[in-house]
């Protein structure tokens, strides 16, 4: 019985440890709350100091680096007044990545007092209790960090896309709320997996992510259509106050004299053709929106070619042993282009701006292929053959081979010139 007991104790003392080993296998720390980085703490730095490569005049010290709190480890200055402290502070810290090194995604672990923005190798990672757009050294964090938040790390999770093979730094820039603020905290754990797993958490997090920004982006359409809903109904209250009164004032002017009548006519008259004159300004306001819809559908053609042409590279690299992401990537790309109406859409938009010139160019010549008639409507706008070569995927000599086929077709001689008559052609 003794030796049961012992054999049971001793599992549960092992128990711990094969806890701590099950979490930390698969991960390695890249860096960790302790270590040196550099930083700046001698003003304000330019807007772009994230793409400096050399920190060498900078000071150096062990995280957690700030002031104004007992658990900082390194003191930095926050200005000559107290009362008015600088807004932003700068860190910086070199990591190499090996190239045998097999990561699959990183987790950063941020201790930040108050809002800190993240830069690998000069570009923007993500940003942490800081408003979105613009950011200048003078811009402030959202929320005021206190009490137990200020010990707190926010962690976020990224593929193995982020950093590179050999020499990558890490620039931060924390943010105050006010110029008063009592403390400073900067501290950052970077942990690196090699379990593949970690990639069902990153893709996790980046859904949360684009929900959120889908969220905003329903709430600011809301708030639009809701103030546009208000100030037309503002118009139509006013419009029905003016005609009820113009209605009445009418009456009463046509019982007293004809020619205060005739005055109101004219002045009817003189609405009525502002009224054409703004139905004028609206058509050629959606012509011309039509032609922006004309280039983006172009540009959208140039993206498709751009998916088939990043398809069939990928198709090429496809073996028997190629991993389930690039499968998926390939059917992915497939389905876009199988749902693909863009032809359709530009076609519509250009028949809108050119007065249904598709369908009549058609209509006059029935023998014109769809590719053909294509290749009008992109010489109707001024597109040169690369261009057009590129969008149809073809070498340019067969596009100067398809212009001398639709100058046959269109009964055209040699001297006329094609651009020319589809440009005319009405």
């Amino acid at each position: 019985m003794k030796k049961t007991r012992f054999f049971y104790s001793k599992i549960f003392l092992l128990l711990p440890f094969l806890f701590l080993t099950i979490i930390s296998y698969g991960q390695e720390s890249l860096i960790k709350n302790g270590d040196t980085w550099s930083y700046f703490d001698q003003g304000y730095l330019k807007n772009d100091w994230f793409l400096k490569k050399d920190f060498s005049t900078w000071k150096s010290g062990s995280t957690p680096i700030g002031y104004g709190d007992r658990i900082i480890i390194t003191k930095i200055n926050f200005g000559s007044n107290k009362k008015n402290k600088e807004i932003t502070k700068y860190f910086s810290k070199e990591i190499y990545i090996k190239e045998n090194a097999n990561y699959k995604g990183y987790e950063f672990k941020l201790r930040r007092d108050d809002g800190a923005i993240i830069y690998v190798n000069g570009k923007e990672l993500y940003r942490d209790n800081m408003p979105e757009g613009h950011i200048t050294s003078l811009t402030r964090s959202e929320n005021v960090v206190e009490g137990v938040n200020e010990d707190k790390f926010y962690t976020k999770l990224f593929d193995n896309s982020i950093f590179k093979k050999g020499k990558n730094i890490i620039s931060i820039e924390i943010h105050q709320c006010n110029a008063a603020s009592s403390d400073c905290i900067f501290s950052l754990e970077l942990i690196a997996h090699t379990d593949p797993n970690i990639l069902t958490k990153v893709i996790k997090e980046q859904l949360e992510t684009k929900n959120k920004l889908e969220a905003k982006i329903d709430v600011l359409n809301y708030k639009f259509l809701l103030k546009n809903s208000l100030t037309q109904l503002e118009i139509y209250k006013s419009t029905n106050q003016n005609l009820k009164f113009l209605f009445f004032f009418m009456c009463c002017l046509l019982v007293v004299v004809v020619a205060i009548g005739l005055i109101f006519y004219l002045r009817y008259k003189k609405n009525y053709i502002d009224i054409e004159n703004t139905v004028k300004e609206l058509k050629n306001e959606i012509l011309d929106k039509e032609k922006e819809m004309i280039s983006l559908s172009t540009q959208l053609l140039y993206y498709n070619q751009y998916l088939k042409e990043i398809k069939a590279d990928l198709s090429f690299a496809k073996t028997e042993n190629t991993n389930k992401t690039l499968k998926d990537t390939i059917k992915q790309i497939e389905y876009i282009l199988e749902n693909d109406n863009e032809w359709e859409l530009l076609k519509q938009h250009f028949n809108a701006v050119y007065a249904n010139f598709y369908d009549n160019l058609l209509i006059k010549f029935p023998t014109l292929t769809e590719t053909e008639l294509r290749h009008c409507m992109f010489i109707k706008l001024h597109m040169q053959t690369k261009e057009i070569a590129r969008i149809l995927n073809v070498d340019p000599r067969s596009v100067q081979t398809s212009r001398y086929r639709i100058k046959k077709k269109l009964a055209l001689n040699e001297e006329q010139d094609l651009r020319n008559y589809l440009i005319e052609l009405q």
